[in-house]
């Protein structure tokens, strides 16, 4: 399975947008505002109305305290003073991700907040999380985009203030995927999840927005050192994905059945722990594995006593 991604990423014209690399590239730059813009607004533009005009903030956002973990969004912005886009990437599965959908989002909120303000005017928060796997959790019973907000129990809205939002890639993972391609939000998950292992066939006679997307994919569009970032990335989703593997195939199955019988929150957290020590002897970085498991740099750092 390791070897796979990296060979292909050699062989086929654009670069795989699941991994950290292009996805920032493509969706995290200046220069692509048009394709942020269509993005976004294909996903959220029903929901929120269109968004005009996006300006990137940075990335890294650190807490009040000195012990307060930093959040890396993988693309954050602004359309002026009112709205805020948190645009996040899941590559791989993770144990607790809605728990750091609301933690991001958390954060988000208390770095806007401003002293003497009693109103608190923070801006609306929008997250928007693309999904590589199926989480059961968060979606529910939705096909593939699924909206949460803050609401009371007789469903009305407590607070649009706060918006979630999530695309399922996983059914859009195979060439025999039902698109519906005139529906913009499908083609762009479709795009999404598949245009690393696209041929230029694929894309033939694509126009517009779209094909501006194709074109910034290509891989003739990286020098030297971008080139060794993007192999750096595929790497690192792919220690990833062979971790969660071999935490399955070592027998941490009896850790989930345990989860089933005790708890499953128990089950869930060795599962993550099992994932966190794999990644760790493949010396990726704390950061990574932190994102890829659900679990503190904390609790990874005492696994490797």
């Amino acid at each position: 399975m390791g070897n796979n991604l990296s060979n292909l990423s050699e062989s086929l014209p654009f670069m795989n947008v699941l991994v950290d690399y292009a996805f920032k590239r493509v969706f995290g730059t200046p220069q692509n505002k048009n394709i942020q813009l269509a993005m976004l607004n294909a996903f959220l533009g029903d929901y929120i109305g269109e968004i005009k005009d996006l300006v990137l903030l940075p990335t890294d956002q650190l807490g009040i305290l000195p012990n307060d973990k930093k959040v890396s969004y993988d693309v954050y912005a602004k359309e002026g003073e009112e709205r805020r886009f948190l645009i996040e990437m899941q590559r791989g599965r993770q144990t607790y991700y809605s728990r750091r959908a609301i933690a991001y989002v958390s954060r988000a909120v208390s770095n806007e907040l401003r002293k003497g303000d009693r109103e608190y005017n923070f801006p609306n928060i929008i997250s928007l999380n693309f999904l590589e796997h199926h989480d059961a959790k968060i979606m529910g019973g939705r096909e593939f985009l699924q909206r949460v907000m803050l609401k009371n129990e007789d469903n009305e809205i407590f607070s649009e203030k706060i918006m979630f939002f999530f695309v399922d890639l996983s059914i859009f993972a195979s060439d025999k995927a039902e698109v519906d391609f005139g529906d913009f939000r499908q083609k762009w998950a479709y795009y999404i999840r598949n245009i690393g292992v696209m041929k230029e066939s694929d894309v033939k006679g694509e126009t517009g927005i779209f094909l501006e997307f194709v074109n910034e994919c290509r891989m003739s569009n990286l020098n030297e050192t971008e080139m060794n970032e993007y192999k750096k990335s595929i790497m690192e989703y792919e220690d990833v994905q062979d971790a969660c593997v071999a935490a399955k195939e070592d027998g941490f199955a009896e850790g989930l059945a345990e989860g089933e019988a005790r708890g499953e929150a128990r089950g869930e957290a060795n599962k993550a722990r099992k994932i966190a020590f794999e990644l760790l002897k493949k010396k990726i970085p704390i950061e990574i594995i932190s994102e890829a498991t659900g679990l503190t740099e904390e609790e990874i750092r005492h696994l490797q006593c």
